[in-house]
């Protein structure tokens, strides 16, 4: 799949709002962020781990550990995006959007710009491959990194999150909202497999 604008995203009830394109979302709630610009973030689990991503050593906040994500450019929709934004970044295919993970949260670029960032749990399409090469591993997800973002990635518990290791792999997330919204990933999992 090369052409992200076939996503078939299955419909989600508690994100079909977002449905919307994200001039439309920030138009709505200009007065209580005061931002212009979107960015979504795409939380893949397999099993009990989180997919996350090192930072390249040449783009900003380097080294640094994230889900995937990126800005809402001119997408037909917010889910959209963020199926668009995992595909660039991990060639996973997104099947399902939502639910959101938290209110999201606002931070500002290097630039200056200040960013709204909404966060969703995402179900992705199985393939061939296991993503991480352990043969004897659960994660049967073909993960291809763009070298100019990103450089490395690791599933981690939420243990390992919280430890901020994973092997001997240190976790030094892009900025503590990024953290936070990691570690309540987890929360909503378990919520959503209890119910």
């Amino acid at each position: 799949m090369s052409d992200p604008s076939s996503f078939n995203l299955q419909p989600c009830p508690s994100t079909s709002h977002l449905s919307i394109p994200a001039q439309t979302y920030l138009s709505q709630y200009q007065s209580e962020h005061a931002c212009k610009f979107l960015a979504t973030g795409a939380i893949v689990f397999s099993a009990s781990r989180i997919l996350l991503l090192q930072r390249s050593p040449g783009d900003s906040m380097p080294n640094r550990w994230e889900t995937p994500g990126g800005a809402c450019d001119n997408d037909q929709t917010i889910l959209h995006a963020v199926a668009r934004e995992l595909y660039e970044e991990t060639m996973l295919v997104a099947t399902s959007v939502g639910p959101m993970v938290g209110e999201g949260y606002t931070f500002k670029t290097r630039s200056g710009k200040m960013v709204r960032k909404l966060n969703f749990i995402v179900e992705i399409e199985r393939r061939g491959g296991n993503g991480d090469g352990d043969s004897g591993s659960d994660h049967n997800f073909e993960v291809r990194l763009r070298p100019e973002e990103h450089q490395d990635f690791v599933w981690a518990t939420e243990e390992e999150v919280r430890a901020r290791k994973v092997g001997d792999v240190e976790i030094g997330f892009t900025m503590p909202e990024q953290e936070t919204v990691v570690l309540d990933a987890f929360a909503v999992l378990k919520a959503s497999t209890a119910a």
